[in-house]
């Protein structure tokens, strides 16, 4: 039995398990003795030479990213990415007329020290390095990650989000990505007409990870990534290292928690981003939607996955422009 052959079998299982709602039985309403092509339903979409359907949409969103020039005085100012350092001894070197890590090379205690972080930085600034010192020292909602951005080229930045049917060891069905281009966001979604091609998607996604220098995600660091690591390894393929990850969530919830009742995506959505979703289809539904086509052959049911995850990217580009206008300090 083949991978594929699993994957269905695992499927259809799930399938059993479900029933719809009648809300779902009504928006899933259609003729099923004519199935038209899934070219006819959704525009603009290609088919890849290994089955699976390509997307893309052009938003158009321009980002003012710090510049390279203020990221670096800002890290190079930053006395607590030194070990040892914390904020009452900074302030006390300061003080001192110790206020930038280079000036620490003169510094009795502080000069080898200093010395060595600033070599692993190098000259100009490499983002993987930095981005090291600042998960050892700082929590993930540090206004530092989102710095760090200006030392990437905007257009190696890759947004990533994923649609399974399920959690644990379910398959991958759409797979967007987002990254800038003469100030559009590209969306370029991955589609698989059944789980068959999800090996195809991933191929095709490895191709954007690898061409990508930083990566930008909403609660990726726990669900998405963990499931690109589990079908990377279920097929025996290699998920290509991206060291630079900003999960935007901890940043929201540092800006909103106190503002908000959750920090869901479609929360910030509504109270801060101003996006209003018309007919949208929650996550969770996505697996029912999608064994539905499966059944049917019909691709209607695939047009609310897709204009969600297409949304989920675009939100995640405004959410970004929106941080990044009202970041402060490490």
């Amino acid at each position: 039995m083949t991978k594929s052959d699993k994957i269905a079998g695992w499927l259809a299982s799930k399938a059993q398990q479900r029933s719809p709602s009648p809300m779902q039985e009504t928006e899933l309403s259609f003729e099923r003795t004519h199935a038209p092509a899934i070219e006819e339903m959704i525009p603009n979409v290609a088919r890849d030479e290994s089955g699976c359907l390509v997307l893309d949409h052009r938003e158009s969103l321009v980002i003012e990213f710090p510049s390279t020039d203020d990221v670096t005085t800002g890290f190079l100012s930053e006395l607590r990415l030194l070990f040892g350092i914390g904020e009452h001894h900074a302030d006390r070197l300061r003080d001192e007329g110790y206020a930038t890590l280079p000036s620490l090379r003169s510094h009795p205690r502080w000069a080898g020290a200093s010395d060595a972080l600033l070599e692993r930085w190098g000259t100009p600034l490499d983002p993987i390095e930095v981005y090291r010192s600042l998960t050892r020292w700082f929590p993930a909602s540090s206004p530092g990650f989102l710095s760090l951005l200006g030392l990437i080229p905007s257009e190696e930045l890759l947004f990533f989000d994923l649609e399974t049917l399920g959690l644990s060891g379910a398959p991958v069905i759409l797979a967007a990505t987002g990254r800038f281009e003469s100030g559009e966001l590209l969306v370029r979604q991955y589609l698989a007409p059944s789980p068959a091609e999800e090996v195809g998607l991933l191929d095709l996604l490895h191709e954007d990870l690898r061409a990508a220098s930083g990566l930008l995600s909403y609660n990726g660091k726990s669900f998405d990534w963990t499931v690109l690591r589990e079908r990377f390894a279920y097929y025996g393929m290699r998920l290509p290292p991206v060291e630079v990850h900003v999960d935007l969530l901890h940043h929201a919830r540092r800006a909103w928690r106190g503002g908000l009742g959750d920090c869901h995506l479609d929360t910030i959505e509504r109270h801060v981003l101003g996006v209003r979703r018309e007919n949208d289809l929650p996550s969770e539904q996505v697996p029912f939607y999608y064994t539905m086509y499966l059944e049917t052959g019909h691709p209607s049911p695939l047009v609310p996955i897709v204009n969600h995850s297409r949304q989920d990217i675009v939100s995640l580009g405004l959410l970004l422009a929106q941080l990044l206008r009202t970041a402060g300090d490490v």
